[in-house]
């Protein structure tokens, strides 16, 4: 595992080299690559650029099932379906809370809102339009992603309502996917091809690869499955690593600042990262976490959350008034120089993304491993 040097300066990002475990990943994403240009080469149609009249929604926590259209179906109804496409290009049924949508079972051209981004190009499907920005700056990709979706088009924000219409018909999509949160712009997309509605879980990547898998076929599912059995088995060699290092029983805990409130990791992103994913020990008195919202608290709270290592994520301003608080300073952490400032862009997108956590996997272990 490489190593960074002493922690950054607020607002710096600095990036370790690819991991052992991101190297693999990355080679699982060139053989998906390599099959998919096998397909073309051997004379496989590519997808069909379907109008859609009809659309979906996922339930809440991922929700798309998909099947492939049987090739010989005596269904007239079917038929026709096929035929009103004007192409016999080969189609996949996707369940939806709008009903079964038809949609391309090889998409060449996806426009994705929805956040899923990352997971579309790990299985071979990168898209040519995304709303996965910066979090701090909508007019970029957060540096992790900056070379996995090279040459997209930005649309927007997955967390926003709003998706720009005339950026993603100038890329002519043959699929479209967003999510509830964008559900009012479902009629002008779905004009412009066919669109379906997923309702990706922030806080459950694992969840949601499994989803978009399900979009496409066996091979996206066996990717899945690999990505998901190579980002564990890296967790559980940083984690022992980091326990080696500074013992079994001590605690970490990530926030982000937020001006006078502060954004606590409980149970999402770092959090999940930190307890699940690597297996270190939760502090005391950590409040819970129950829904997407990340839980709050004053510095007065901060100071009850008696954590032996923090990791914040901070502005530079918010760093300097924590670090002219007397209350900071009081923090056992703090006096003991246990405290990793990172910067919020691009660290606060990248512990929510699937992609992201590989990557920011080495980069804990450099800065937690003393």
């Amino acid at each position: 595992m490489t190593a960074l040097s002493e922690r950054p300066a607020a607002g710096t990002v600095r990036r370790a080299a690819p991991s052992r475990a991101l190297k693999a990943a990355l080679s699982l994403m060139l053989a998906a690559l390599m099959a998919c240009a096998l397909l073309v080469a051997g004379g496989c149609s590519s997808p069909a650029e379907q109008p859609a009249a009809d659309g979906g929604g996922g339930a809440s926590g991922g929700g798309a099932e998909a099947t492939e259209a049987d090739d010989g179906q005596s269904s007239a109804d079917e038929a026709d379906e096929g035929t009103a496409a004007g192409t016999g290009e080969e189609t996949r049924l996707v369940e939806t809370l709008r009903g079964q949508v038809e949609i391309p079972a090889d998409p060449q051209r996806i426009a994705d809102a929805s956040g899923i981004s990352d997971i579309l190009a790990i299985l071979g499907h990168k898209p040519v339009a995304t709303s996965d920005s910066d979090a701090y700056d909508y007019t970029k990709f957060p540096s992790y992603l900056e070379d996995l979706l090279q040459g997209a088009v930005i649309i927007g924000y997955p967390m926003a309502d709003t998706v720009d219409i005339e950026a993603v018909l100038s890329v002519e999509p043959d699929l479209i996917i967003i999510n509830p949160r964008q559900e009012k712009a479902y009629d002008q997309l779905a004009a412009i091809a066919t669109t379906i509605i997923i309702e990706p879980n922030v806080n459950d990547w694992r969840g949601d690869m499994r989803m978009v898998a399900a979009l496409f076929d066996e091979e996206a599912a066996s990717t899945a499955e690999a990505w998901i059995g190579d980002y564990d088995a890296c967790a559980e060699e940083v984690g022992q690593a980091i326990r080696a290092a500074n013992g079994e029983d001590a605690t970490y805990f990530a926030f982000l600042t937020g001006g006078t409130s502060y954004y606590l990791f409980t149970g999402a992103a770092y959090g999940d990262i930190f307890y699940n994913d690597l297996g270190l020990k939760v502090p005391a008195n950590l409040p819970e976490q129950d829904s997407i919202t990340l839980p709050t608290a004053s510095l007065e709270g901060l100071t009850e959350i008696t954590a032996d290592h923090l990791v914040v994520l901070a502005s530079d301003d918010d760093r300097a008034v924590l670090e002219a608080s007397a209350a900071w300073n009081s923090i056992e952490a703090v006096a003991a120089g246990n405290v990793v400032w990172l910067a919020q862009s691009p660290y606060f997108n990248e512990a929510y993304s699937t992609y992201g956590r590989i990557q920011l996997l080495d980069e804990l272990e450099a800065l937690l491993v003393k």
